[in-house]
């Protein structure tokens, strides 16, 4: 059976004064490039329906795997971008107040130490609640963002875990719905929550799945105790955290990690992520000798209640000489196409002191990765995979 779109909206369409055929044209335009399509909407009402609705966007090959999100340039300026490199849409942001009510994709964006919320289909940009642990973050006090859609209420909420490093770990966490002015304090996780002294992601260590917050325990201060470790090894907690935004609570039950991963290994980097909806944990390794090796473990877990998970990848890496960086490189995976590909970025601080950031995507068939140009990244957001 022919999409709805293709059925009814491409139908009306009309060149030159001729009708064309609606499969013929439907044909045509799976086959203009995505950067041109953003421009034909204005063409008329019928093509504008088209291109938004989710079944030509299915159909069509370089809107399908979804396009990435940076920000970029100078001005605050997000770059829409294909698997190709191909800026598709250009959104100018300002400082405005997202709709609550909303229906699309909302962002959490990182720029300059501000911590707000982007609403991609206008720009607009709300700037999160400012209390005295918020003012506080990127100086002694690092912060930790996870933004999450609660089905039953339609509330979306965002969740903050704010740590301080000192003589023990402190850690305050707080709740704040969309719309709202102040944040909530909850209780504090059970374990102390991962997180990191170089803050370069809103969200680095931690998975939002269908309205409840994942969080890895820290491996060298689980306890929130700062104590000295014996050649710097981690022992840590094989197991993971969860913080459901309906109830604002922690659940009780902490869910074991893959049995496979030692949590001895040093130099084994544990991070969490939503691929397609699924929750996946990354273990990525480096050798000691040649930070530019990198060995990426892709586990996803597939009964999370019972500590079932399975590992469905091995991506292994060697980043160009030529990226002068001064420590490894930071990984985040995005995506994972229908044919398996996959998508990830990573960041790191280059020789000049800024922070430098690569998108690409590996192909586990050939075991090539593919560079994904992008010029003057200050920042990458995320996939969109919504309407255009």
């Amino acid at each position: 059976m022919e999409p709805a779109s293709k059925r009814s909206t491409v139908s009306t369409a009309k060149t030159g004064g001729a009708a064309l055929s609606r499969d013929v044209l439907w044909e045509i335009l799976l086959r203009v490039p995505a950067k041109p399509l953003w421009r034909f909407r204005a063409a008329c009402p019928s093509w504008h329906s088209l291109f938004s609705d989710s079944s030509f966007i299915s159909a069509h090959p370089a809107l399908r795997p979804g396009l990435i999100l940076t920000l970029a340039g100078k001005n605050d300026v997000i770059h829409m971008t294909d698997l190709s490199g191909n800026v598709v849409r250009r959104i100018s942001i300002s400082l405005e107040a997202v709709s609550v009510s909303h229906p699309g994709p909302l962002y959490l964006l990182l720029d300059r130490s501000r911590v707000s919320l982007l609403d991609l289909d206008n720009g607009a940009v709300s700037t999160l609640p400012v209390d005295d642990l918020q003012g506080r973050v990127g100086s002694s006090f690092e912060g930790s963002y996870a933004l999450g859609w609660v089905a039953s209420t339609g509330q979306r909420k965002v969740l903050r875990v704010v740590s301080r490093y000192h003589k023990r770990i402190e850690q305050h966490c707080h709740v704040v719905t969309i719309g709202e002015r102040c944040w909530r304090p909850v209780a504090s996780a059970p374990l102390c929550v991962k997180f990191h002294i170089i803050r370069r992601h809103v969200a680095a260590h931690n998975s939002v799945i269908q309205g409840v917050v994942y969080f890895l325990p820290h491996r060298t201060y689980p306890s929130f105790d700062v104590i000295h470790v014996e050649n710097n090894l981690r022992i840590g907690t094989n197991c993971v955290m969860a913080f459901d935004l309906e109830t604002e609570e922690w659940r009780p039950t902490m869910l074991p990690g893959p049995p496979a991963i030692s949590m001895t290994d040093k130099d084994c980097e544990l991070k969490l992520a939503n691929l397609n909806g699924n929750l996946a944990m990354l273990c990525h390794s480096h050798d000691f000798h040649d930070h530019h090796r990198v060995e990426i473990d892709v586990w996803f877990a597939t009964d999370l209640e019972k500590g079932v998970w399975v590992k469905e990848h091995i991506i292994r890496l060697k980043f160009p000489i030529s990226e002068p960086w001064t420590f490894i490189p930071d990984i985040q995976l995005l995506r994972v196409l229908d044919d398996g590909r996959i998508i990830f970025y990573y960041s790191g601080i280059c020789s000049s002191g800024k922070p430098e950031w690569r998108t690409r995507i590996y192909d586990p068939r050939s075991k090539y990765c593919k560079h994904v140009p992008q010029n003057g990244v200050r920042y990458i957001v995320g996939m969109y995979t919504g309407s255009m």
